[in-house]
């Protein structure tokens, strides 16, 4: 369960990509946040947890809903334009902290609902993640974890990859890890080993509109953690070269524009 730590399970790739991230990005997962609230069936009573939150967005989307969020990332450029939100907002229930997930400032027993919306999927110890989450869900608390379906139940995924790779194409292809939350049947008996029960596995599916080739391009690499290191690692000519070969390789995949690409995800749930 603790492979080693991947470029997504540090720090520097969020805190590069945070303005962009949640201005694209986010906007996204909006909509899987839209289901994982659904289902955790708030009230204006419950006191919830967000881990990994990023800029906000599901934390944002749940602060009318419940008495209070408590929200923690690692990412302190994510945090800063999360603070900024809040402040815009005049949000009074929202409490956000810069600190790690595996290892959670917050006692025993303190939340009624708890989240991690594709964020414990990248962390270097997912025990400890779990076992955090656990520890300060009070009895009978819920927790909802999203985690991506493999890239090839999503089509907006493989083009994304396809993309990076015409730019770095010794890059491996992504294969599908079945020890991994990818894994329906893994990811359910990772929270049942967490203590969990009544665990629930529910598939999504959500559409990511192209509007444009050149909109879709640009959001991608605004947005996406991978390739703001590797435009970062690069001149700005060397860049621009790649980006035509990138170009190139999205006008022969994407041949009707408008269109509609669906990702699937998965959102594993369970009680204390």
């Amino acid at each position: 369960m603790s492979k080693g730590p991947n470029m997504l399970s540090t720090i520097p790739p969020w805190d590069a990509v945070a303005g962009g991230y949640a201005e694209t990005t986010m906007k996204v997962f909006e909509r899987y946040n839209e289901k994982a609230l659904e289902l955790a069936e708030l009230t204006d009573k419950c006191r919830i947890l967000d881990v990994a939150c990023g800029p906000g967005t599901l934390a944002l989307a749940a602060a009318d809903k419940v008495h209070s969020v408590h929200a923690i990332d690692f990412s302190r450029s994510m945090i800063a334009i999360f603070r900024e939100t809040v402040k815009d907002k005049g949000l009074g229930n929202i409490e956000i902290r810069c600190g790690d997930a595996q290892d959670l400032p917050f006692d025993d027993e303190s939340f009624d609902v708890a989240f991690s919306m594709f964020g414990l999927m990248f962390f270097p110890d997912r025990t400890k993640g779990y076992s955090e989450i656990y520890r300060t869900l009070k009895p009978g608390g819920k927790v909802i974890i999203s985690s991506w379906a493999p890239i090839s139940q999503s089509p907006a995924m493989q083009t994304m990859f396809g993309a990076v790779r015409a730019i770095k194409p010794e890059m491996p292809e992504p294969q599908t890890d079945v020890e991994s939350l990818e894994n329906p049947e893994f990811f359910g008996k990772e929270l049942e080993s967490a203590g969990f029960k009544d665990v629930e596995i529910h598939p999504v599916t959500m559409d990511f509109p192209v509007n444009s080739i050149d909109e879709f391009w640009r959001d991608m690499v605004r947005g996406s953690a991978p390739l703001v290191m590797l435009k970062n690692s690069m001149s700005e000519e060397d860049w621009q070269e790649k980006e035509r070969e990138a170009l190139e390789y999205l006008d022969k995949t994407l041949t009707n524009i408008p269109a509609s690409l669906t990702s699937d995800a998965w959102l594993g749930c369970g009680r204390k």
